[in-house]
């Protein structure tokens, strides 16, 4: 993995300080603390920091091509690269190094724009072309890879994360307080907006052009969910997935440094770690996670797959002193993110990162396979949708406006007074009804045009061929994936400077996915229907019989109990007061009834908290 970061300036004669591109590196080392590389010509620079795992001796970049009329830096792994290579050698074309970044060069400099559609892998990269005087960026199909820009009328920057942008110096840290409602709304941000105004992100499979001091986007790929009519025979997909998956891991085992994976002991992991075993000529070191607390932990169930497969395993216990940590993970995630499993991956990234520079992962298993509860939920909303219309939204949404927000069945009655006619709700996640409660009628006044569930919304609605669990299936794999998953662990990796590689986002073995029907996935309260009928030949029947556990923290008792303190000094604070968004009132309620075990709030606090530490951070100070 590596980071990348560049500035065009607009202005005649004006060219990219320098000083600012080493400080967009410096910010930047984690995530490639081996090598630097600063390029400039005219007005463009470009800056890379290098965490070396193809051709260690060779492939710095910035790489310019032959004739030095083109420059790249690239962030990611082109797994069919060895592939890609052949094909133009074939073609006359002639390579000075191993790695995958010459490779990567020589195909734009064949196919421009054409080239990304080619790439399995994950990646995001930036080419500057004098030939058509034009900086072009990538990023891969879902996201694995972040890359933001900034434009104005001077410059345009772009960096694999904000806090390179705004080391480069002109961006004030003004928040857009659209986004910010829109993190309260799904506890991750979801548009293309970043959270200081005027920074965006590129969205996944698209590629930007600037050209002229115009920039302009389109996608070079787009998932395509459509499940074959005909019913498949089910021997011969078991024996399909097998063969496609063996090939993901196996991509994905190309490494000149020491690589491992995670386990969990839940389907998707050690189907990724069974097939390593099978493809490694050692024992594949595994790593683990697990708590004090036994609902959480998830400790014993791994190590029934370790022994199982003969693993080299590794496992560490986290306590609430872990709390001390977030300051730091805020730093590293960039952006207000809260998903409190950021805790226990970045503790099993630094495990890993110990003992090896590369780790497989399960990740995106559950929105291949339909493994989220929700998706076994679906026949509950649309049993709520059978109370009349008139019922749920003239009785039951006026009854919450007047209902404290802390009385039990609140969430409930609120979800079905405002669930649509059709009867599948897109307001998913953390419930964002409460934030009427919490906002001050001043902040509301600026978000009277804000729709934080446009994008989801627009999604659904794309989706309206397919089934209800397909359309969430959509829905999470272009929303919640990368916005979420793949946000989560690129920053709590590279905080550690490891890279993780995710088998089960194989291109191959996504599109196919998308082409089987839903009882391929679920049944009744089965899910992940068709990889456990290919999971006895690889692994112990307790995995089967594993109960569905998501990688959290626990929360819940930390903040009735040895957080409480921390939590309330931090959200009744008059400095997060004087912010201007959020009732003290309110927050105070929320706190208690935390607190006495009324309800359980520890995902609207940990929220709450990690954006008042965003504040403070990235904010307050210059």
């Amino acid at each position: 993995m590596c980071g990348i970061a560049g500035v065009r300036e607009f202005v005649s004669g004006q060219q990219p300080s320098l000083e600012g591109l080493q400080r967009m590196a410096g910010v930047l080392a984690h995530r490639g603390p081996d090598e630097v590389g600063v390029y400039q010509s005219g007005a463009v620079g470009l800056a890379h920091r290098r965490l070396s795992i193809i051709d260690l001796a060779s492939g710095q970049q910035p790489m310019e091509s032959p004739d030095k009329q083109v420059c790249l830096v690239f962030n990611g792994e082109i797994y069919n690269y060895i592939e890609l290579r052949e094909e133009l050698t074939q073609k006359g074309c002639a390579f000075y190094t191993t790695s995958d970044t010459e490779v990567l060069l020589a195909l734009y400099l064949r196919d421009g724009l054409g080239a990304f559609a080619k790439i399995n892998g994950m990646f995001a990269c930036a080419f500057w072309d004098q030939r058509h005087d034009q900086l072009v960026l990538a990023r891969d199909r879902f996201g694995k890879k972040p890359l933001f820009y900034y434009q104005d009328a001077r410059q345009f920057l772009f960096a694999s994360e904000i806090k390179a942008l705004l080391a480069y110096g002109g961006i004030a840290r003004h928040v857009n307080p659209a986004v910010l409602h829109e993190y309260l709304s799904h506890g991750y941000i979801v548009g293309e907006d970043a959270i200081i105004s005027g920074v965006r992100r590129l969205p996944p499979a698209y590629i930007l052009v600037l050209r002229n001091g115009q920039s302009h986007c389109r996608p070079y790929w787009e998932f395509t969910f459509q499940p074959t009519p005909q019913l498949p025979d089910e021997a011969e997909v078991v024996e399909h997935l097998e063969d496609l998956l063996r090939q993901a891991v196996k991509r994905r085992l190309m490494s000149e440094v020491p690589l491992g994976a995670f386990l969990s002991g839940g389907l998707d992991s050690s189907v990724v770690v069974a097939l390593m075993a099978q493809l490694s000529d050692r024992p594949v070191q595994t790593f683990t996670i697990g708590f004090e607390e036994a609902n959480y932990s998830e400790l014993e169930d791994a190590r029934v797959v370790a022994q199982h497969l003969g693993t080299d395993h590794h496992e560490m216990i986290i306590k609430p002193a872990a709390f001390d940590l977030l300051p730091q993970l805020v730093w590293y995630m960039d952006e207000p993110f809260g998903d409190s499993s950021a805790v226990p991956t970045y503790y099993v990234c630094q495990a890993a990162r110990q003992h090896v520079t590369v780790a497989l992962s399960g990740d995106g298993g559950d929105e291949v396979f339909a493994g989220y509860r929700r998706y076994q939920d679906m026949a509950q909303y649309r049993h709520m949708a059978t109370v009349p219309a008139w019922i749920r939204q003239g009785v039951l949404h006026p009854l919450t406006e007047v209902m404290p927000f802390t009385w039990p069945g609140w969430n409930y009655l609120r979800a079905l007074g405002t669930l649509p006619q059709g009867g599948l709700p897109y307001e998913l996640g953390i419930y964002p009804y409460i934030l009427d409660k919490l906002y001050t009628a001043d902040f509301k006044r600026h978000l009277q045009d804000c729709q934080p569930f446009a994008s989801t919304q627009r999604l659904l609605s794309q989706a309206t061929h397919l089934d209800p669990v397909s359309r969430y299936q959509y829905l999470d794999t272009l929303q919640y994936l990368p916005g979420d998953i793949l946000t989560k662990i690129d920053r709590m990796s590279m905080a550690n400077s490891l890279e993780v590689r995710a088998p089960l986002l194989d291109v191959t073995l996504v599109e196919y996915m998308a082409t089987l029907p839903v009882t391929f996935k679920l049944q009744g309260q089965v899910s992940k229907y068709i990889l456990r009928k290919l999971c006895p030949r690889l692994l112990p029947a307790a995995v089967l019989s594993k109960r569905k556990q998501g990688f959290a923290i626990p929360k819940d008792r930390w903040f009735q109990n040895e957080l409480r303190d921390a939590a309330e000094k931090i959200l009744l604070d008059a400095r997060t007061r004087a912010r201007g968004y959020f009732c003290p009132t309110a927050l105070q309620r929320l706190l208690q009834h935390h607190a006495t075990g009324r309800r359980d709030y520890s995902t609207w606090i940990w929220c709450l908290i990690v954006l008042e530490m965003w504040f403070r951070r990235f904010v307050d100070e210059p």
